[in-house]
């Protein structure tokens, strides 16, 4: 007879899991963006250094 500190348990069955990744698209796609204008593209130049 042996000893064993604790009593034996069968192994539980694995839980199911997720996948990690999915086929469907979960995030909705980008929304398309009109071009900026001439005056939009420079006040977007220089304002950048203002942060």
């Amino acid at each position: 007879m042996s000893i064993h500190p604790f009593p034996l348990r069968k192994p539980q069955p694995a839980a199911p899991f997720e996948a990690y990744f999915s086929a469907e698209q979960l995030t909705p796609a980008a929304p398309v963006l009109r071009p900026l204008s001439a005056l939009e593209q420079m006040y977007a130049y220089w304002g950048s250094d203002r942060a």
